[in-house]
């Protein structure tokens, strides 16, 4: 017989106080570095926040072509679960400078928020950003900050 144990494991990847991501711009700088080695690729990652939506980590959940819709509910909440977050965004690293939402990430979005209404975890926002190395500044698109209903971010 084999046993495996599993364990959530956290790396340092910056130093620097944990604020609340509370405006679009601050979960793009949160992303920093990020996309380094993503730069001509589609990602999609997770925040895992507190209560307070103070950041406890990032995780990389997929890379490659729609990247969003080919990640399951359950991929995403299995991380957020084995965190223990109160919160989650979703970030896509797009690799052109569109950053407009797609229909598929429309898609993903709405199984991701209904998901996370079930499991009792508020989900945050739903950000786009260019990935590219060109940029002078970051080019992003967020689903809260563009008219969802909740005003939080603002």
């Amino acid at each position: 017989m084999q046993t495996f144990e599993i364990s959530l494991q956290y790396r340092m990847v910056r130093m620097g106080d944990a604020d609340p991501l509370t405006n679009p711009k601050t979960f793009v700088d949160y992303m920093t570095g990020a996309f380094v080695e993503r730069t001509q690729e589609e990602s999609l990652w997770l925040i895992s926040m507190n209560p307070k939506w103070r950041p406890m980590g990032r995780t990389l959940l997929r890379t490659g072509p729609l990247a969003a819709t080919m990640t399951m509910p359950r991929d995403l909440f299995r991380v957020a679960l084995l965190a223990e977050a109160n919160a989650v965004a979703v970030v896509r690293g797009e690799p052109s400078e569109n950053v407009a939402m797609t229909k598929h990430d429309e898609r993903a979005l709405k199984k991701f928020r209904e998901t996370a209404a079930c499991l009792n975890i508020e989900f945050v926002d739903y950000i786009v950003i260019a990935t590219g190395d060109d940029r002078r500044w970051p080019l992003f698109h967020s689903w809260r900050a563009a008219g969802s209903r909740d005003t939080r971010i603002g």
